[in-house]
């Protein structure tokens, strides 16, 4: 497709459609996908508290439970949703359902991390006093974390309502399910307006949560909500004869011998996605990131340049992904500019925040020997700032693989677009195989991630 050929295209998605009556047919989708969060994010704390307390505390058995959590958290939210789908029908209870199953995962995890790191002497004095773990566990453990805990509440909250548009793409409801019916039936004008929809709450929440972090007991008054959406949001063919006849149908997990064949060349556009979506991103942050501070670039460059990173990061992959699509086909290329479009306004974000947070005197030292700022950026700036710029990337390109199998699932090819085809054709056992390829690739990529990371001494970003 040509470059006149896609702006055609994309001419079709304006002017938005801002009637009245449709702003308010697309208030029930979006409070839908905000409600899915909240449930979400309620369950998984009340799982993850007692989880990462256990881990904490060191209890029999804490170590496979942290292989295990790995082990979930491996596996991509849009195939959990796919798998709730199958099992407890289409709607917001199926959606509900796998992010609280993933964020469960990954949020018991990291307070399982924040308990084990909590401060040892008070917990030692409590020890000293011969109080029973769990006292140490409430007097110790969760009082010296707490902040730590609301704060990255807070911050998994807003992470959980980009996912909410995610797993909606497969039938979870919400917004995403309006997305892909609008796309489907060629409602380009709504598709535009949905967008400004999505990137305006995750604008409006981008902001909340940075206020929560800095009063993070006021999350305490979002309980009610947060309990109000479980029971609005549960699903409701749970423990049904119907679940355990859905799941049988996916075992023994089965390809034929083309089907076998095939793999190899489904992982390798799979991992290339990933390598070139995060390449093309690194290529595009590191210019927008550095337009984008405080420290080198003036004002009126600065400010339009966050806003568009802060645009970018909010359209999910898979949003960008479905748009891709439609504008250039089905095939790896829309992936991987998927990827490399959220991608960009993630890392450029973090780039930022990396070239402001070097330390001063290395600069100042080398300024004042009359060097141009092109200099001292090249010879000061960038080189401290190399290490957690690195660590970004790394840390990128692991989240890209994951997301590499999700924009597949629509069209961007690898084992993603060959798993979501098994799932439509309810070849169930050919789904579950792929399924289970997908998760030893992200598993074995992760360990070599973390190998890396801890070889090179690089600390993983948190921004995802």
């Amino acid at each position: 497709m040509s470059l006149l050929d896609l702006l055609r295209f994309f001419a079709q998605f304006f002017p938005p459609d801002l009637s009245l009556l449709y702003l308010r047919a697309l208030v029930m989708p979006v409070a839908e996908s905000i409600g899915m969060a909240a449930a979400a994010i309620t369950l998984a704390f009340a799982v993850s508290i007692p989880l990462g307390l256990c881990i904490g505390l060191r209890l029999p058995g804490s170590r496979i439970l942290v292989i295990l959590l790995t082990a979930l958290r491996s596996i991509p939210d849009l195939t959990l949703a796919i798998l709730c789908v199958i099992g407890f029908g289409i709607g917001a209870g199926a959606g509900t359902l796998a992010l609280s199953i993933y964020y469960a995962a990954a949020i018991s995890k990291m307070l399982g991390d924040l308990f084990v790191t909590a401060p040892r002497r008070p917990v030692e004095a409590l020890t000293a006093t011969g109080a029973s773990r769990l006292q140490i566990a409430l007097y110790g453990l969760l009082p010296l974390t707490r902040s730590d805990v609301l704060s990255y509440g807070s911050y998994e909250f807003e992470s959980a309502i980009r996912a909410s548009v995610i797993i909606g793409a497969v039938g979870g409801g919400g917004l995403g399910s309006e997305l892909v019916g609008s796309l489907s039936g060629l409602e380009y004008h709504r598709v535009t307006t949905q967008v400004l929809a999505l990137v305006l709450v995750i604008v409006v929440f981008d902001k909340a949560t940075v206020w929560l972090r800095r009063h993070p007991r006021m999350i305490w008054a979002l309980l009610p909500f947060g309990l109000a959406c479980v029971a609005y949001f549960a699903p409701q063919l749970m423990f049904k004869l119907h679940n355990l006849e859905a799941f049988g149908a996916m075992f023994p997990p089965r390809l034929n011998l083309s089907q076998l064949h095939g793999l190899p060349l489904l992982v390798v556009q799979t991992i290339l996605m990933a390598v070139t979506g995060t390449g093309l991103a690194v290529l595009i942050a590191i210019p927008l990131g550095a337009a984008s501070c405080r420290n080198l670039a003036p004002v009126w460059l600065a400010i339009p340049t966050r806003r568009l990173l802060e645009v970018l990061r909010a359209i999910p992959e898979l949003v960008w992904g479905l748009l891709l699509v439609a504008a250039i086909g089905v095939g790896p290329a829309a992936g991987a500019a998927a990827l490399a479009l959220h991608s960009a306004g993630c890392l450029g974000k973090l780039f930022a925040e990396s070239l402001e947070n070097v330390p001063v005197a290395p600069v100042a030292a080398i300024t004042a020997t009359g060097a141009r700022p092109g200099a001292v950026f090249a010879y000061a700036t960038a080189p401290l700032a190399f290490g957690p710029v690195a660590a970004h990337a790394l840390f990128r390109f692991d989240w890209n693989l994951r997301m590499a199998t999700v924009v597949g699932m629509i069209g961007g090819g690898g084992i993603g677009q060959a798993l979501y085809n098994a799932q439509q054709l309810f070849f169930y056992r050919t789904m579950m195989a792929y399924l289970l390829v997908t998760w030893l690739l992200v598993m074995g990529f992760d360990a070599l991630n973390s190998r890396l990371r801890r070889s090179y001494g690089l600390e993983r970003g948190a921004f995802a």
